[in-house]
């Protein structure tokens, strides 16, 4: 009977530990100067220490929420119109909530580069 005992309590510990090591993270992707959710964006996180690890989701009216377990990682949103948002990230609390996430569209972004190459040349 200890013998059962101890190993359930082991068990139990064991599931306590590896929960305690994922995280939640959570966001919502919007254009800049709105607040509508680029739904259907594709959200990839990819561990910093093995590039071959990724967790991905789309993005649903809500934004996005991915469980993972904690860590460095990069954060990319793709989604087609908009330039490719990256981010680096440390995933060290058991939720985190990014907020709204703005990205701008391939044109906003060409005339932000346009200006940045305007000013370096004077």
């Amino acid at each position: 009977m200890k013998k059962i005992l101890s190993t359930l309590l082991f068990i139990a510990v064991a599931f306590t530990a590896q929960a305690q090591s994922l995280a939640a993270v959570s966001g919502t992707p919007v254009p800049k100067k709105s607040a509508q959710t680029i739904a259907g964006a594709l959200v990839t996180f990819t561990s910093e220490w093995d590039s071959g690890l990724k967790y991905q989701r789309k993005c649903d009216a809500e934004g996005f929420r991915v469980v993972l377990p904690q860590g460095g990682y990069l954060l990319t949103i793709e989604a087609e119109g908009y330039e490719t948002f990256r981010q680096e990230i440390e995933v060290d609390q058991p939720n985190i909530d990014l907020n709204l996430i703005v990205m701008l569209t391939t044109e906003q972004a060409a005339a932000r580069d346009a200006k940045r190459k305007k000013r370096v040349q004077y």
